[in-house]
């Protein structure tokens, strides 16, 4: 890549998918590197647009996100008498850090280089696989790091993120991309074909079943509007795929029973973690219901659930949201932040029809399954490249339409 091409935006933009890459490897007294530096970024690259007059009027999808994020402030003001300062203004910082990760999303869909913070997301991608390849390598037992609230995970790829489940959600989303780039640029095929299965192959070996659904819907999306001869051969693949792989295989078939667990009588079969889903479902359901207006206060899942009696310590990575996204959306900001927040997919989703970018609508179509099984739609390390990718992918006359 010619250096005439490199601006400061797709500099910040690498830095910021640097952060995400590092993940949970490195914390600073619980602050990932991600929380400070999107903040500062998304700040000053709105200024610097500002500055350069590039806004001709205010983006549209900046209007449903403005709204959940002050939902959200206002929820957490409703919510005040329950919480101490330091609580109001530490559940305010993570507003701001989804207010943040969304912005950058709506600046990159009016930045020249659109391609490349594609290409800087789809090389991030590979990363992320390639350090989950390492992991596995070196850390295959996960279990020693329990007593620091990580599930102990074995023989999976966690990569730097140390949770199977977003990582494999995450790169259920961009394969259906790669996926239409691999169909439709056939100078770079090679390139493409790579990156899949590099990609494919580490999301197999996270042995996430969320993530093999979210893969399915989306990839099945994308082929079932393209190309039935496509769909036909991702299918032999899939197949030949679990027929070979025996972990993969036993997941695969675990995924049925834990449809039955989640369809018939949960707590009388042997699936732990569907019994675990459906709990964490009932939790999020009646959080939900005493407040269902404006909900426990954004950020407050873990300190309500805790009032609630369903956990005892919110120090676990798990207690601070439900496993569906919607139902933890719906638990701290109630309807009035549920509305808004559904808006905003909703228009990516339109807009990525309209302008026949499919792979992206088999993306964020198998985010939303996965999103019910785990809470992805708030996981800020799969955001960072989520919100580059939407606006790397969508024309920046769809965002003022």
């Amino acid at each position: 890549m010619k250096a005439k091409y490199i601006s400061v935006a797709t500099v910040g933009i690498a830095i910021t998918l640097l952060c995400a890459l590092i993940g949970e490897s490195f914390r600073l007294k619980g602050i990932l590197l991600l929380d400070i530096w999107v903040p500062l970024f998304a700040a000053g690259w709105l200024l610097w647009k500002l500055h350069k007059r590039e806004f001709k009027s205010v983006p549209q999808l900046a209007w449903p996100a403005a709204a959940f994020v002050a939902v959200g402030i206002i929820s957490l003001l409703f919510n005040s008498a329950e919480m101490s300062w330091a609580e109001f203004f530490d559940s305010a910082l993570y507003g701001v850090r989804w207010a943040s990760l969304a912005l950058l999303g709506i600046l990159a869909m009016e930045d020249p280089q659109k391609r490349l913070i594609f290409f800087e997301v789809t090389i991030f991608s590979v990363l992320l696989a390639v350090a989950g390849f390492i992991q596995l390598k070196l850390f295959p037992d996960f279990t020693d790091y329990e007593i620091l609230g990580w599930d102990p995970h074995i023989g999976r790829l966690l990569s730097t993120w140390f949770d199977p489940n977003f990582v494999g959600g995450w790169l259920a989303v961009i394969t259906p991309v790669l996926l239409q780039e691999f169909w439709e640029d056939k100078k770079r095929r090679w390139i493409w074909a790579a990156a899949l299965a590099i990609v494919g192959l580490a999301l197999l070996m996270t042995l996430s079943r969320s993530a093999y659904l979210a893969l399915i819907a989306g990839v099945g999306l994308f082929a079932l509007i393209r190309s039935r001869v496509l769909l036909i051969g991702l299918v032999i693949t899939g197949l030949l795929a679990t027929a070979v792989l025996s972990p993969v295989r036993e997941r695969v078939i675990s995924l049925v029973d834990s449809a039955q667990s989640v369809l018939t009588e949960t707590y009388t079969l042997a699936d732990a973690s569907a019994r675990h889903r459906f709990g964490s479902w009932e939790e999020g359901w009646q959080l939900f219901l005493e407040k269902p207006l404006l909900g426990q206060g954004y950020n407050r899942y873990g300190d309500a659930a805790l009032e609630l009696g369903t956990i005892k310590d919110t120090e676990i990575h798990s207690a601070n949201g439900s496993d569906s996204s919607l139902l933890t959306v719906l638990a701290t900001t109630g309807l009035l932040g549920f509305l808004p927040f559904i808006t905003v997919y909703a228009l990516i989703a339109r807009w990525a029809w309209q302008d026949r970018e499919l792979g992206l609508l088999g993306g964020i179509t198998g985010l939303f399954i996965h999103s019910i099984f785990v809470n992805s739609l708030l996981f800020p390390l799969l955001l960072a490249p989520l919100w580059l990718l939407i606006g790397s992918r969508l024309r920046s006359s769809a965002s003022i339409r």
